[in-house]
């Protein structure tokens, strides 16, 4: 009884608000607001939720396109979508640099080594992610509609 709860009338499971494409991309630009907001007391929470916001741009182009890709690098997900393939320089320069951002990240422990006094990072290097990560996810923005 409880399971036709959840059919529609054509016997198929309804769609989540989650599965939806326009929720994630929803979810992207909160992401990046909120970045921007915590850029001035956390620069490096900052930065991490720009790239976040990225990523969850990209679930709304998967979403869209009916696929799901495993891919994490954000210049090869470019590649794997027609979207990508009129992607001008200037958002390839922004996936790239925000690849790199991700490796640097992995390995967060190079930014606390004292020896080689790296620290954490610095509002301009967030202000980075978070115009690259601008830069990428009004790109994908306009492919959805």
């Amino acid at each position: 009884m409880l399971f036709k709860l959840f059919r529609t009338r054509k016997g198929e499971a309804p769609e989540l608000k989650s599965q939806r494409s326009s929720s994630w991309l929803e979810s992207s630009l909160a992401d990046l607001r909120k970045a921007e907001e915590m850029l001035a007391e956390d620069p490096d929470l900052s930065a991490f939720l720009a790239w976040q916001a990225a990523r969850k741009a990209f679930k709304a182009l998967e979403k869209k396109a009916g696929r799901r890709l495993s891919e994490s690098s954000f210049v090869r997900l470019l590649e794997k979508f027609p979207e990508g393939q009129f992607a001008l320089k200037p958002v390839k320069d922004a996936a790239l640099f925000l690849d790199h951002f991700r490796r640097l990240a992995k390995h967060d422990d190079l930014f606390q080594e004292v020896n080689l006094g790296l620290g954490p990072l610095r509002r301009e290097d967030a202000r980075r992610v978070i115009e690259a990560a601008r830069l990428l996810i009004n790109f994908l923005e306009h492919r959805l509609k």
